[in-house]
């Protein structure tokens, strides 16, 4: 399968070096000859049976053509095919650690009512459009150096950010965002950017897709494109100035959600004006995960259409019940974040086995932090100490070394990816050990014990500062 989809690749890439046409597309669209290369960007003539008879040349069976989802079977006929792509421009859709999996194809020429203009592999043994993210394998070392995800919806905004050097950039490419692709980019980042133009903003699938992005506790912005763009693309092409005005512009989604639905309303508002705008904002609220901040949400709506906070907590207790039945998509946030956690240390022993030269110069970073997964512990204690691992501990670091050796890491990038992770394992530590001390301090006052109360402000008040000395 694997094979089928890089020589289909390669075929696809050297109808498009034939084809000055789509190529001139492509530069008049905004990208580049590099960018073109990097995506391995192709085409797929205008044939019925252009890419089967390569594939059939260089030896592939039509059945394993088939099953890999580049020629489709004519009905009533048992051994009669022809190709799926036809007259398209051709995007790689590649897994975790860039291996092509499928494509996606945009019609090329003048648009047909009766073709569709985006056709994407079907589901095969090797790719379901429910576990891959578009760009997730160029993005994932940005998204989780800057612990933040941008979603555009279509490839060419992607690509364009990507060239525009907003490489943490991921695409929904056509599909709707799944709860897999949402436990994906949790084990990266705990910030979603989504970025959609003005007029359809939180609109259909991009208002589901935030919703569930709030189930999962991810922190949610929005980034607004100026309603004469089209879409990021377009944008990028006409000012890179004003794309990055809007990123560093974004707000967060419930700030967004609030303006924008009271902007519909006069400033005196009726009953009804009233009912409608707790219509639709209950809904967002409800998605929200973290209790303290679906109550602060509740009382600025209470405050704003000047009804008691009760009426509200009633009315969304209401819509929680009609809504039981339906499958929940709500794991417990605690499980991604142990599994993001889980990921890091994996990552982190795997760096410090594989290149251990670098071990002198963060061994004092490396005092200060403490590893949670069990299996990994005694390992983590062992290198820092310098021992001797025992045979099923130097099992686990076969295991975790083998990984690293797939990550197709520079050299010159490694230590830099040893201090991110010893960076993120020590906040997430810090961010630990200071809610178990709010809560010890909350306990010394209810006691009136005034000297640990006074102790465990003075080590609390360290500890944030220790925190925002590392987050800055």
């Amino acid at each position: 399968m694997y094979e089928i989809c890089k020589e289909a690749g390669d075929f696809f890439l050297k109808e498009l070096e034939k084809n000055k046409t789509v190529s001139d597309y492509l530069k008049n669209r905004g990208l580049n000859l590099q960018t073109i290369k990097d995506f391995k960007i192709g085409y797929a003539p205008d044939s019925w049976d252009a890419l089967m008879k390569n594939l059939t040349e260089l030896g592939y069976k039509l059945p394993d053509i088939e099953k890999a989802g580049f020629v489709v079977k004519k009905e009533g006929s048992n051994n009669r095919y022809y190709d799926r792509f036809r007259g398209r421009i051709m995007f790689p859709l590649a897994d975790l650690n860039g291996q092509t999996v499928g494509f996606s194809g945009r019609i090329f020429g003048a648009e047909d009512e009766k073709k569709a203009k985006y056709v994407n592999s079907p589901d095969t043994l090797i790719y379901n459009k429910s576990q891959v993210i578009f760009g997730m394998d160029k993005a994932k070392a940005e998204i989780r150096s800057k612990n933040e995800c941008i979603i555009v919806e279509g490839q060419f905004d992607l690509i364009m950010a990507h060239q525009a050097g907003t490489k943490n950039t991921v695409a929904t490419s056509g599909t709707a965002l799944t709860v897999n692709h949402l436990q994906i980019l949790r084990r990266y980042a705990e910030n979603l950017v989504f970025s959609f133009d003005a007029d359809t903003g939180g609109e259909g699938a991009t208002k589901k897709a935030i919703g569930l992005a709030q189930q999962f506790d991810f922190n949610v912005k929005v980034a607004i494109l100026p309603k004469e763009e089209k879409d990021p693309a377009e944008l990028i092409k006409k000012s890179l100035q004003s794309w990055q005005k809007v990123l560093e512009t974004t707000k967060p989604v419930m700030d967004f959600y609030f303006e924008n639905t009271f902007s519909k309303y006069p400033e005196n508002l009726s009953v009804q004006d009233k009912r409608e705008i707790a219509k639709e904002l209950l809904y967002p609220i409800k998605n929200i995960s973290n209790a303290v901040e679906q109550a602060h949400w509740l009382q600025i709506l209470a405050s704003k259409i000047k009804v008691e906070e009760k009426t509200l907590v009633e009315a969304l207790r209401k819509i929680k019940l009609r809504e039981d039945g339906r499958e929940d998509l709500t794991p417990a946030p605690e499980t991604y974040k142990k599994s993001r956690i889980k990921d890091l240390e994996e990552y982190l022993l795997g760096l410090m086995l594989k290149y251990s030269q670098h071990f002198e110069q963060i061994k004092e970073d490396l005092q200060r932090i403490k590893i949670t997964i069990e299996d990994f512990k005694n390992i983590f204690n062992k290198i820092k100490s310098q021992k001797e691992l025992s045979k099923e501990e130097s099992q686990v670091a076969d295991y975790l070394t083998f990984k690293i050796e797939h990550c197709d890491l520079q050299e010159e990038k490694v230590l830099d990816e040893i201090k991110f992770c010893v960076k993120a394992l020590r906040i997430h530590s810090l961010k630990e050990e200071l809610g178990r001390m709010s809560l010890d301090i909350k306990e010394a006052e209810v006691k009136k014990d005034k000297d640990k109360v006074r102790d465990l402000t003075q080590k609390f008040f360290q500890l944030s500062q220790e925190l925002n000395e590392i987050n800055n």
